[in-house]
């Protein structure tokens, strides 16, 4: 499957619409363990990132299968406001989505479970599911089990910084991903 197809199936999973580019990265990380895809993602300041699904992303926009529009949030400490960026499929996408459905069937159907399964698993903000993107990143990258505690001091080698109550809540819901437990 292509990245630029899971994303667009992945939108129509999620009801057509994306409330940020972390929340939207974040989702697309998910999908992709879950669906045992390489989507391209790597360490990065905000958890796991794709290069790769930011490029389908601005491929759909281009294409007008995808419109993208700015909130303004809060400001930062610094006093810089913060944007978000929210997606939202266009009417143009419909027709698109509808007969990739039909010439490829099980991908869309395998991206529509993985959408359910991580909507099941709990509904978690862009930074709280950064957190667990960061903690299943860690424990993948380690490839044993590990304690809160140790995720907490491995989330150091790659400059993030996390508490252990933070990691307990997203290997919750990494347990509810059916992906993860924290060892004892």
């Amino acid at each position: 499957m292509t990245t630029t197809d899971a994303l667009l199936f992945a939108y129509d999973a999620l009801g057509g619409t994306v409330q940020g580019k972390t929340n939207l990265q974040k989702k697309m990380y998910f999908l992709g363990v879950m669906l045992q895809e390489d989507f391209g993602y790597g360490p990065h300041y905000y958890g796991p990132y794709s290069s790769g699904v930011a490029a389908a992303n601005q491929q759909l926009k281009a294409l007008g299968y995808v419109s993208e529009s700015k909130a303004a949030g809060s400001t930062d400490r610094s006093g810089f406001e913060i944007v978000r960026h929210d997606f939202r499929l266009t009417p143009d996408a419909q027709e698109v989505i509808a007969a990739k459905k039909k010439g490829l069937r099980e991908d869309w159907e395998r991206v529509e479970r993985a959408v359910h399964r991580l909507n099941r698993a709990g509904n978690l903000n862009y930074m709280e599911l950064s957190i667990a993107a960061k903690a299943y990143f860690l424990l993948d990258q380690r490839g044993k089990p590990a304690g809160a505690d140790d995720l907490v001091r491995l989330a150091h080698q790659f400059g993030w910084t996390v508490t252990e109550q933070e990691v307990e809540k997203a290997v919750e819901f990494l347990g509810g991903l059916e992906l993860a437990t924290v060892a004892a």
